[in-house]
């Protein structure tokens, strides 16, 4: 069976990322980013869990996912047509303040068919910041609406506390559970309950998420995919592509390709 990626590209934007996913089928397993998810399904559709919550993205809706929230789900056709065609950009937060945009409130959903088409043709920075300028004013009023409507119980002191030590420790790339248990200062079993309900994951997922993600950070600054396979704990270069992958739908290579400022002819790591 061939190797279901999407197409990333990475923009002079704060390092934006824009990706497109075109494969019916295509699935993510629970992952975060650290920045803000805002996308568009332009066709078919994207069944989705978000904090545990599941979720149908249709055809002409917009989305924005907080940072650090859990979400997995699968792309596929709709109704009308098997083709697929979401578009993803990940916009830090520096980004945000620095057009002077509010942060949106929560997680959220709004139906803009017109707007949400217009983000397939996106190719550059200048695209990118056009039409996210013109699509975070109506999902943040759809948060906000959703943050009013949905309140629910927050983390007690204590549990705060056990999740901001949780991220610190959960930075050393080759933590293991028992370690990380111990770095926080709990047993085990502690660990599970307060991670599994307020995160969503196993510690053993959220350590593989986080490893992922410091494997990003290696990946920019050495260009060698099996420099932070080995750096991140994973047991080999092909190992590490395959849960890559399988979070955020495109291969270490295929980022590393991705650079804006890539020189022509130049190729990373196999991967």
């Amino acid at each position: 069976m061939a190797l279901i990626r999407s197409e990333v590209r990475r923009l002079h934007l704060f390092e934006l990322e824009c990706v497109q996913h075109r494969q019916p089928g295509q699935e993510w397993v629970p992952h975060w980013h650290t920045e803000w998810s805002f996308g568009a399904v332009i066709e078919g559709e994207c069944r989705c869990s978000i904090n545990g919550q599941p979720r149908r993205i249709a055809r002409g809706d917009l989305i924005a996912i907080a940072p650090n929230t859990v979400h997995a789900g699968m792309v596929g056709g709709g109704a009308l047509s098997r083709d697929v065609l979401v578009v993803m950009f990940y916009v830090p937060e520096a980004w945000l303040r620095h057009e002077g945009l509010p942060s949106p409130a929560a997680c959220a959903t709004v139906a803009l068919p017109d707007l949400a088409a217009r983000a397939g043709a996106v190719c550059t920075a200048a695209q990118a910041r056009k039409w996210l300028r013109l699509a975070l004013p109506a999902l943040h009023a759809a948060a906000h609406q959703a943050h009013t409507e949905n309140a629910g119980p927050l983390p007690t002191s204590a549990e705060q506390k056990l999740l901001k030590r949780l991220g610190a420790a959960a930075a050393d790339g080759q933590l293991r559970v028992p370690e990380l248990a111990a770095r926080c200062g709990v047993s085990r079993e502690r660990l599970h309950r307060v991670v599994k309900r307020w995160i969503g994951l196993s510690p053993s997922e959220y350590l593989r998420t986080a490893r992922l993600h410091h494997a990003k950070s290696l990946l920019a600054a050495t260009g060698s995919p099996a420099q932070a396979a080995f750096e991140c704990g994973f047991s080999d270069q092909a190992h590490f592509t395959r849960w890559f992958r399988k979070a955020f739908g495109y291969t270490p290579g295929d980022w590393l390709r991705a650079a804006p400022d890539s020189a022509p002819g130049s190729a990373p790591d196999a991967a």
